[in-house]
């Protein structure tokens, strides 16, 4: 830590120090206020709550779906190898809980190393 060079100031110096600072604020706060403000009505936030509700839901049935699709790809994956190939099938029952666990330890060593 570098040390900060302290300047005392005397009682006087302090208080016009003080008033000038004051001044300033008042005269950005008076700037501030001769801004004109604008306010939307309120149609424009119900159409714009409507637009985001449409879109959400729209995303969610995009999401939704795929996510359906791909399970029922892999689930006709391991039935169609539990019943052509029961090998596979176990290996394939092995192998992923065994890289789960791997892929979990591996990721919580990562974030007590970086913690």
């Amino acid at each position: 830590m570098k040390k900060q060079k302290v300047v005392i100031l005397d009682n006087e110096q302090l208080n016009n120090h003080d008033l000038d600072a004051i001044h300033k604020l008042q005269d950005g706060l008076s700037k501030v206020d001769q801004f004109p403000v604008y306010t939307p009505d309120l149609q424009w936030f119900e159409n714009m709550v409507v637009t985001e509700k449409e879109k959400s839901r729209k995303k969610l049935m995009k999401e939704l779906s795929l996510f359906l699709i791909i399970a029922l790809l892999i689930l006709s994956g391991i039935i169609v190898s539990f019943y052509q190939m029961p090998v596979v099938f176990l290996f394939i029952q092995i192998v992923t809980p065994v890289f789960v666990a791997f892929y979990t330890i591996n990721g919580l060593r990562k974030k007590v190393r970086n913690q």
